[in-house]
């Protein structure tokens, strides 16, 4: 991209030819309107690679995390829910008790 672009704003496009059947290309046309073929598939192409993108990424974090958390179990949860009361319980007691 030549700098004159970059101080513009220019948004570089390039022109492709893709070959769709006629069913197709009568639908995108019903959906886009008329003049609206080349943003509808422009659209359609960059929310296909978005996906595509996140779906790489999602790939490469696999295996990130270990398969079994301590976290994950349910006896973790009672026990730290447990503990969360008893800590609940003992600063209203010092609450109530205290003497003013």
């Amino acid at each position: 991209m030549s700098s004159i672009h970059k101080e513009v704003g220019y948004r570089m496009c390039m022109r492709m030819h893709i070959n769709v059947d006629e069913a197709l290309a009568k639908e995108i046309d019903e959906l886009a309107g008329p003049r609206g073929r080349s943003k509808f598939i422009r659209e359609a192409i960059e929310a296909k690679v978005d996906v595509d993108r996140r779906i790489a990424a999602r790939r490469r974090l696999m295996g990130s995390m270990p398969d079994f958390a301590p976290w994950m179990t349910a006896e973790w949860i009672s026990e730290n829910r447990r503990r969360e009361g008893e800590a609940r319980d003992a600063q209203l007691a010092k609450y109530w008790n205290r003497e003013d």
